[in-house]
């Protein structure tokens, strides 16, 4: 059997999202017939592993998207967040190019919640990407998926969710409310299951490794790497986004800000996180259900490296 999609593309592929993507589209079986990597820059096709091309496209160019889109059935954006919007030039060449399919950088909370729409302004440019998408999908001339898969697990516990190797963790809320949480292995594989058309029709794909608390999270932290010697605080992430808020109107919105907002979507009940098991893709594309031996092995592993 044949991937639906035999030749596939990915941007952003030296990403931390990239990358776990890539590796998953190299190892597919079916294999891609397949894949190629743009970049800004002149790379070695050996810099990228094997069964890879790699062409140097000029993003500000649509000319120069569409000439490396050609004879590409499908294409995985990893852009980084702060160049979101650019995508847009990016659908506009794929669509031109003949793309049949395009899966945009998100990778995150599911932000087409209208709540979310509505009270974070940190979502609207992946709102305008998804807006743009949908305008050419009912058009016919592409398809796409969302994928949405909560917080990265592995990442996240190097300190953003806590910090396994420095004993630190800011409980938000008092982290008692359950997160949908992903590895960034899983998120490749997902993106795989997405292209082999495992859940065909859909236009938002929400996955998952485990459902967990902070709070457990964090208790599985102190059963691995020792209870003793921790920096634990509490964040109200009502005053946090509030403040966080205030600072991005005024323009003086640091990184720290932006993490506030998510610390809120994250965790406020009305939001719609975590995913429902009516919504959730997990099982369709492949992926195991993570239990807390699994997540205290990630530890260990976050734990002991350099």
């Amino acid at each position: 059997m044949a991937q639906r999609f035999p030749s596939v593309a990915i941007i952003g592929a030296t990403g931390n999202t990239g990358r776990p993507i890539l590796k998953a589209m190299q190892e597919a079986q079916p294999p891609f017939q397949s894949i190629t990597v743009l970049t800004r820059s002149a790379k070695s096709e050996d810099a990228f592993g094997p069964n890879v091309r790699v062409k140097v496209v000029d993003y500000s160019s649509r000319d120069s998207i569409v000439a490396a889109l050609k004879g590409v059935d499908a294409v995985v954006s990893a852009i980084a967040t702060q160049s979101v919007e650019s995508q847009k030039t990016i659908i506009d060449a794929a669509v031109e190019a003949g793309v049949k399919f395009f899966i945009p950088s998100e990778f995150g909370l599911a932000n087409t919640h209208p709540l979310l729409k509505r009270d974070f302004p940190i979502f609207q440019d992946k709102t305008e990407i998804q807006e743009h998408l949908e305008k050419y999908r009912q058009q016919g001339k592409i398809d796409y998926a969302l994928m949405f898969v909560g917080l990265w697990l592995d990442w996240g516990i190097k300190g953003f969710v806590l910090d396994v190797k420095n004993k630190k963790v800011g409980l938000w809320d008092g982290g008692e409310r359950p997160i949908s949480m992903t590895t960034t292995p899983s998120i490749g594989k997902a993106v795989v299951g997405v292209l082999e058309g495992r859940v065909k029709g859909k236009t938002e794909v929400r996955v998952k490794d485990i459902n967990i608390t902070q709070k457990r999270l964090f208790e599985l932290a102190t059963e691995v790497v020792g209870k003793d010697g921790w920096d634990v605080k509490t964040i109200d992430t009502a005053e946090a986004k509030a403040r966080a808020s205030e600072k991005l109107s005024q323009g003086t919105a640091g990184l720290d800000d932006i993490y506030a907002f998510v610390y809120r979507a994250s965790t406020a009940p009305e939001y719609g996180q975590p995913w429902k098991p009516d919504e959730d893709d997990s099982d369709s594309v492949g992926l195991k259900v993570w239990t807390e031996d699994d997540v205290r092995e990630l530890i260990r592993e976050v734990a002991s490296s350099k």
